[in-house]
């Protein structure tokens, strides 16, 4: 044990000790329920544990939203960060203290992938201040202390680790690092949606980048590292099929315009310049202007730091110096696509309502500028030093020695002056790690959370699928909620007879009927593809029944067993069968070297 811990590279414990002053604040028993996403982050997990507990491997329905008419959430949303605080949750963690882990947990997560990444690129000092900037850039703190957008953070993760692996592949594909850069990239749209969405171009712009400085004018080396790119990206999007090819089949199931219109039209959030270099930090939301209530900036001294190894790395060629510029032309490329002056482009990309903001592209330049912040140390040695004098890590396109340095002076640029540098950093953001701390209500753990949301705001927050006609005001369940009660989620609504609740899970209902002439039963539940209801254990046709479009079926006189219960579909059925198929060939990409 005493061995292993020594072959730990020290700066991981630096990563790990600096990396409490952004995860500090979760430590208190208290939450910060006035954030955002904060109260649906954890009864998201509410339904996700419900489902899963009701026999649903891979939960898509969620039952409590709409009053408890329910809603498709995990077959639209990416639901891998929710499988993991889950398994916390599982462990015996509270659902709150599960989704404070995994904040902690995605955190030290992001610091070390970032560390890992830069590491590769840089060498190991500035992997550390690249690592620190990339946890305590500012947009990196707005997503979980005042937006609270759990999966989302979660991603942010991801994304050193996903550009690592395609780094690795195009220096030298192999196998495995197919395997890998496919694992990684298929993990992402697993987890959130939108972040596949915003990262999928800049990351094949990358790779085209990589490609170009590897082959440079050789034709066969151009279709090798083309092809190892192309594999694991396929690979990737076949792993993540058992979410991507259903999200794709059945949106149109829903009413997806609610959520892509009035406050969630992409023309009411773009960024202004003003907005990127102000200073000022609030809790409220984005709107229309320049004069929105929470942070949009891009961290002063996180760019002072980029500016800074722009200019001397322009100063003296280094080794890999192009990957600096690269990254710091793709942050003023993300910038103006966050302004107003793209909006002709937003109007022109079919995919652009689906993100809703374009400042959610504040986390492409959080990671941009993080490296860009990393490559300083090499520009600071170029400056300082001869090139000749320069080693380090291998180039990600080349191969050849990156910009670490050596000798005695090295040293003192490299501890000293890093350390200082960090904290630097940790000090511009450090005011903005307070998050507005509220009580737990014991509610905010429960379906009622869902209701209390739906009840706040019905026009922005209750769901509709395609059969609904109008949109829910309440239920006949709602009352149920408010004060405690079992729900029944079934009634008779034509003929005379009684209705008994068997069961109520996250995707299933049974109930026992006794009519004395037919009847017509009706769940309080929405139509959606999968459903399927039994009489008796014999499959039956239902129907969706106006204004709400629920499940309604007639049944003869007599007592019967009715149950209903989400299914598959082809959709979900083929995704299945294609991740399960990649999974095999992640596996046996990555021990193909072993069995030959």
């Amino acid at each position: 044990m005493k061995k292993l811990l020594s072959n730990i590279d020290p700066n991981i414990w630096l990563i790990l000790a600096f990396s409490i002053f952004a995860w500090g604040p979760l430590l208190t028993p208290a939450y910060f329920f006035e954030a955002h996403d904060a109260r649906h982050s954890v009864f998201f997990l509410v339904e996700f544990d419900q489902t899963f507990r009701d026999g649903f491997w891979w939960p898509r329905w969620t039952p409590d939203f709409a009053f408890g008419y329910g809603y498709p959430l995990f077959n639209l949303y990416s639901p891998l960060a929710f499988y993991a605080a889950e398994l916390l949750h599982l462990v015996g963690l509270s659902l709150t203290t599960a989704i404070k882990t995994m904040y902690v947990l995605a955190t030290i997560g992001a610091g070390l992938g970032m560390y890992v990444f830069v590491r590769r690129l840089y060498g190991s000092m500035a992997g550390l201040v690249a690592e620190i900037a990339y946890m305590y850039v500012p947009f990196h703190l707005v997503e979980i202390f005042v937006r609270s957008a759990y999966a989302e953070y979660v991603a942010l993760a991801l994304i050193p680790l996903v550009f690592m692996a395609f780094t690795e592949l195009i220096a030298k594909p192999t196998p495995r690092r197919v395997a890998l850069a496919g694992l990684a990239y298929g993990l992402l749209p697993l987890t959130h949606h939108t972040s596949f969405f915003t990262f999928t171009p800049f990351l094949m712009i990358y790779i085209l980048y990589l490609v170009a400085a590897k082959a440079r004018f050789n034709i066969k080396s151009w279709v090798t590292h083309a092809l190892a790119a192309a594999g694991a990206g396929l690979l990737g999007l076949a792993l993540a099929a058992i979410y991507l090819i259903p999200v794709i089949a059945e949106t149109r199931y829903i009413k997806v315009e609610q959520w892509t219109s009035g406050s969630y039209n992409y023309l009411q959030h773009f960024v202004y310049f003003s907005q990127l270099f102000e200073e000022g930090w609030g809790y409220g939301y984005a709107g229309p202007g320049a004069y929105d209530d929470f942070s949009l900036q891009l961290g002063i001294v996180i760019f002072g730091l980029a500016i800074f190894a722009v200019v001397f790395s322009l100063y003296r060629a280094y080794p890999h110096r192009n990957t600096a510029l690269f990254f710091m032309a793709s942050t003023l490329m993300v910038v103006l696509l966050m302004s107003p002056l793209a909006a002709p482009l937003w109007q022109i990309l079919p995919i652009a309502a689906l993100v809703q903001f374009p400042w959610r592209l504040l986390a492409v330049t959080a990671f941009t500028l993080s490296v860009v912040s990393g490559s300083l140390i090499p520009a600071l040695a170029a400056v300082s030093y001869q090139p000749s004098a320069i080693s380090g890590q291998p180039s990600a396109t080349t191969g050849q020695p990156s910009a670490a340095s050596a000798g005695p002076s090295s040293f003192i640029i490299h501890h000293s002056s890093i350390l200082l540098l960090v904290l630097i950093i940790i000090l511009g953001s450090f005011a903005y790690t307070t998050p507005q701390y509220t009580e737990i209500p014991a509610w905010a753990e429960t379906p009622l959370a869902v209701i209390n949301w739906d009840r706040a705001s019905i026009v922005d927050r209750v769901g509709m699928v395609s059969a609904t006609d109008e949109q829910p005001q309440t239920s006949p369940m709602e009352a149920q909620y408010l004060n405690g009660e079992p729900l029944t989620t079934a009634a008779i609504i034509a003929g005379q007879g009684t209705v008994e609740m068997l069961h109520h899970g996250g995707a299933s209902d049974r109930v026992r009927v006794v009519a004395a002439e037919p009847v017509t039963l009706q769940f309080y539940t929405y139509d959606y593809p999968g459903w399927r209801v039994t009489l008796d254990d014999q499959a039956i046709d239902y129907r969706a029944e106006p204004p709400y479009g629920l499940v309604t079926v007639d049944l003869p006189a007599g007592q019967h067993i009715v149950q209903l219960r989400m299914g598959g579909t082809p959709a979900r059925t083929a995704g299945t069968i294609i991740t399960v198929a990649a999974t095999i060939i992640i596996i046996g990409l990555f021990f193909w070297s072993n069995v030959r």
